[in-house]
């Protein structure tokens, strides 16, 4: 018989996790900054010669300012998870106060929810759809 997974009992973060979570932190925030100021949306600089090619250029801006929203929310979400490592309150549930477990902070580094926590708030939301 295979033993399973004992769940996480979360507990507070050490010293050694939150330097390692704020590492991470630190590289995704550069590597999006990095990509974002790389990014830059095309202007047409020519009228497309047919309806189609235009059709395609306006789905490409679409999805490409899509993912620019995107990301720029996401770095919203790592520089309040840094200023909550410099602050003290990083790992700790904005609803509940509880610690959020170090796994799913290295899977999530910006959660701000416990994985419960989360779930429920994603069954509501499914609710009013």
């Amino acid at each position: 018989m295979k033993p399973t997974a004992e769940p996480e009992t979360p507990a507070a973060l050490t010293m050694k996790q939150k330097d390692q979570l704020r590492a991470r932190l630190v590289s995704e925030r550069d590597r999006l900054q990095a990509q974002t100021s790389m990014a830059v949306v095309r202007e047409p600089t020519e009228r497309a010669a047919e309806a189609m090619d235009e059709a395609q250029a306006s789905l490409e801006q679409h999805e490409a300012l899509g993912l620019a929203a995107h990301e720029r929310t996401l770095l919203q979400h790592i520089e309040r998870a840094l200023k909550k490592l410099e602050f003290g309150t990083y790992g700790v549930s904005e609803n509940s106060g509880e610690p959020i477990g170090f796994r799913r902070l290295q899977a999530i580094p910006w959660a701000r929810l416990t994985a419960s926590e989360q779930e429920e708030s994603e069954a509501r939301g499914r609710q009013y759809r």
